[in-house]
């Protein structure tokens, strides 16, 4: 899946150069497939570790290495960028000591709504990196449960709050796509899907699941003119996510058709660093938003794709021999 989690971060990074697709964000439904995957990612990696001792450390230890080594170059490029001038609404403000701490711990990052945070926040698409810490540091403790009680209870919240969000009585913005409370039911259909052979009734309760999504979407959203971020492309990133996941993990497919498997697992290396790069390199070519291909454009693309190839070969790759 290495060639899909690639194409996905190209995805936010156009998004973030200012594309849109008949008007929609295409980056939020790319970052709603993200969290399909990082739930499926989990339930195996908890399969295969749930019944060795110190289980919860080797996972904690897999999840901080993974995150940690690029993400602490990334912040460290956006910082001298900063202090070298470089301009942006993200870091316009001067920060406070609890704004520094909250880059560098990440978790705080998804409650800029309340906070203030999103004036200095060094890596601006890191607060969806934020819910995924939270779904991470979560995640073990539903699977621990033998009767998977929790886990249901979680996952009906979840999709109550969604609900309301999407019904517009809290905010679609926040509650049905950037806060976990709201969005937890996403990252557990990815669970669930890797573990659907394992419970009776599961593939037929996911199917209609995403049958009532798919009917929200075109029966609903669809048929409105008004635009309520994000919701369409929310239910779009569901609607998407839920098929390819089950037929990439049905059929083992593990790339692209017209790539290879080494070629997949390079491109899928990428990806994370494709994802946390772009702002800085933007900043410093200091690249202004037109949603229009150029050449500046591609530019920005080449470069960070050549950042995160640099960050995953001399950064992670080294520290992951030695730790992970």
């Amino acid at each position: 899946m290495g060639s899909l989690r690639f194409l996905l971060a190209c995805v936010v990074l156009l998004s973030h150069l200012g594309v849109r697709v008949y008007g929609l964000n295409p980056g939020v439904t790319a970052v709603v497939i993200f969290y399909l995957l990082a739930g499926h990612v989990v339930a195996g990696l908890w399969g295969k570790w749930c019944h060795q001792p110190n289980a919860l450390v080797h996972f904690y230890k897999d999840r901080f290495f993974r995150i940690a080594p690029q993400y602490a170059m990334a912040m460290m490029l956006s910082a001298l960028l900063w202090l070298n001038g470089a301009s942006s609404p993200f870091i316009s403000v001067k920060p406070t000591i609890l704004d520094w701490m909250s880059n560098i711990f990440i978790i705080p990052l998804n409650y800029y709504m309340y906070t203030g945070q999103d004036g200095f926040t060094l890596i601006p698409p890191a607060w969806s990196l934020a819910t995924e810490v939270q779904f991470y540091l979560l995640a073990p403790l539903l699977l621990m449960s033998k009767t998977r009680l929790m886990l249901k209870i979680c996952f009906g919240l979840s999709i109550l709050i969604f609900t309301l969000a999407q019904a517009q009585c809290l905010s679609a913005d926040y509650f049905g796509y950037r806060l976990l409370p709201g969005i937890l039911f996403i990252f557990l259909i990815g669970v669930l899907q890797e573990q659907r052979l394992k419970y009776k009734n599961l593939t037929e309760a996911l199917v209609a699941l995403w049958l009532l999504n798919v009917y929200y979407f075109f029966g609903i959203l669809m048929a409105d003119a008004s635009y309520v971020p994000f919701r369409k492309e929310v239910s779009l990133g569901l609607m998407l996510a839920m098929p390819l996941l089950l037929g990439l993990s049905t059929h083992k497919i593990t790339s692209l058709p017209v790539l290879g498997r080494s070629l997949d697992k390079n491109l899928g290396a990428l990806s994370y660093g494709v994802f946390l790069y772009h702002f800085p390199v933007m900043w410093s070519l200091k690249w202004e938003q037109s949603g229009i291909v150029s050449t500046e454009m591609i530019i920005v693309a080449i470069l960070t794709v050549s950042v995160s190839a640099f960050g995953h070969w001399c950064i992670e790759r080294p520290l992951w021999k030695r730790f992970r």
